[in-house]
């Protein structure tokens, strides 16, 4: 291994990298190194497991997330050049395994103490924030949805997520898990869109009385808004967390890993079962405080 890194030292001086460069190159591989020697990787593929296992690793070191993307970007560049393979995505499995250790589902209190609010004093926010949670979107794909964009099939209403505004370009269906008045009040708001001057815009879409202009919500001025929604209500909210609290609900009521990643739109199953991991053990937590 020593000598391939001085074979890749050699090749970055040739390029005329700078001295700076090169330390710090030589400085983020000692933690692949180091992470190569305890835990042998077999021939010389970094397999999707092996970055999961290097990514703990170095986060067990308390390094930065920018430190973190940095030596993956840098070791997966080090494999290739000594003829090895990096499977995977580096990105995506980063930023997936962040998603999965950061997910904070609300509580039913939290869900409802937003929802009232939101109803009370901004409408428009109350139903984005009930289509968040009811079918479990990114905040992306919540904001480029239009009215059509729904059906009902059985006596259930589902969500069309389209391949163009998915994450993965991916179209889904999901279905709705509000009850009660929420549904109600979700359902009659898509139906008054669903009209000729309305069904081409996107479904949040309003017009501001103040600024006396047709305003369409975009994900940035939703986080602002709902970053300010936090320090009114004491409630920590982000556009993900509703995302995160329907992934839960469908966890508690026993739905199948494989159909819960369908409905969610998971890359892959791995993403699904590490939420059934991480919250299954947050339940079992909670029950062993009651003993």
């Amino acid at each position: 291994m020593e000598e391939r890194l001085e074979e890749f030292i050699r090749k970055l001086k040739n390029r005329h990298y700078n001295s700076k460069t090169i330390e710090t190159y030589q400085n983020l591989l000692k933690h692949f190194i180091s992470f190569h020697e305890k835990h042998i990787i077999a021939g010389n593929i970094v397999r999707e497991r092996d970055t999961e296992r290097f990514i703990q690793y170095l986060k067990n070191k308390n390094l930065k997330s920018t430190t973190i993307k940095a030596v993956l970007r840098i070791s997966k560049k080090f494999v290739e050049f000594t003829g090895g393979r990096w499977e995977g995505s580096i990105r995506e499995i980063y930023r997936e395994r962040d998603a999965v250790e950061s997910a904070n589902p609300f509580s039913e209190l939290q869900l409802r103490q937003i929802f009232n609010y939101l109803h009370d004093n901004n409408k428009i926010y109350y139903y984005l924030s009930l289509t968040l949670y009811g079918f479990g979107l990114r905040i992306s794909e919540a904001l480029s949805l239009k009215p059509g964009d729904f059906i009902e099939t059985n006596g259930k209403i589902f969500v069309k997520v389209r391949p163009e505004i998915s994450k993965f370009n991916k179209d889904r269906l999901s279905p709705l898990i509000l009850k009660d008045k929420y549904r109600e009040d979700l359902i009659d708001f898509i139906a008054t869109r669903n009209n000729k001057k309305l069904k081409e815009y996107p479904l949040f879409t309003y017009y501001n009385d103040i600024q006396k202009r047709i305003i369409t919500i975009k994900p940035k001025t939703a986080e602002i808004y709902y970053h300010r929604l936090s320090k009114e209500l004491d409630i920590h909210i982000h556009p993900h967390r509703f995302r995160d609290s329907y992934i839960s609900y469908l966890i508690s009521k026993g739905i199948k890993p494989l159909t819960v990643s369908k409905w969610a739109g998971h890359s892959n199953i791995s993403t699904t079962l590490k939420f059934y991991a991480k919250l299954t053990t947050k339940d079992e937590m909670e029950e062993l405080e009651k003993i």
